[in-house]
């Protein structure tokens, strides 16, 4: 590419033409990164917040039917969309630094600021999801986000239930990881097959939590 694209020009080449706009990211767009994810953070805690609000205390916390939790039932939304937004941020952090460790310690050289401004382009597809979620919070109604709830909650197949929880069924979780092992490519000059492995380490841990926890 013969001149580097703007923040936006980046934000959005890096969903059809991600190569390209990796080779421009350098650790001066660490910032821009940053941007990315805190959007990211600011979208979940408000959608969550949403979601939450819609559902009933008692749904959510069955052993609480009966109890009077006072001003808890209204806090509940706020509670759990904190909770997301900074659970997204500090999962985000850990994720990046194993990542980085792990191209360090395939035989990569790259820096560490440099990978964490990729990372928050590799980002951009959970941060359309995010986007996607406010939406989706702000439209659908009480009913089916309960049913939707009780549905997961209840599933009885570990396996199923791990694989959702681990994201592993949407589209911009996958687009997610084939952006972060490109990322990985260009950083730490990798070879494809072996920053496809790294790229799915974080996402097989979600699972294995999720299996053996859920």
């Amino acid at each position: 590419m013969s001149e580097k694209p703007g923040f936006f020009g980046q934000l959005m080449g890096v969903l059809y033409k991600p190569r390209e706009i990796f080779i421009t990211v350098d650790e001066g767009d660490l910032s821009k990164g940053f941007v990315i994810v805190m959007l990211m953070v600011v979208f979940a805690t408000y959608s969550t917040m949403t979601y939450m609000a819609k559902i009933p205390i008692d749904v959510l916390a069955p052993q609480l039917q009966g109890v009077d939790v006072g001003p808890m039932a209204g806090s509940m939304g706020t509670i759990s969309g904190v909770a997301a937004g900074v659970s997204l941020l500090v999962g985000w952090l850990i994720t990046g630094l194993i990542l980085h460790l792990l191209g360090k310690f395939s035989g990569g050289d790259g820096s560490m600021k440099r990978y964490f401004a990729l990372y928050g382009f590799a980002s951009v597809p959970s941060l359309l999801n995010q986007v996607l979620r406010v939406v989706d919070a702000s439209i659908v109604d009480s009913v089916s986000l309960i049913g939707y709830f009780v549905s997961y909650r209840d599933l009885s197949n570990k396996l199923v239930k791990a694989v959702v929880g681990a994201n592993l069924m949407n589209v911009w979780a996958l687009a997610g990881i084939a952006l972060v092992a490109l990322s990985l490519e260009e950083n730490y000059k990798v070879g494809g097959g072996r920053a496809v492995l790294i790229s799915l380490i974080p996402s097989l841990v979600m699972f294995a939590l999720n299996y053996f926890m859920g």
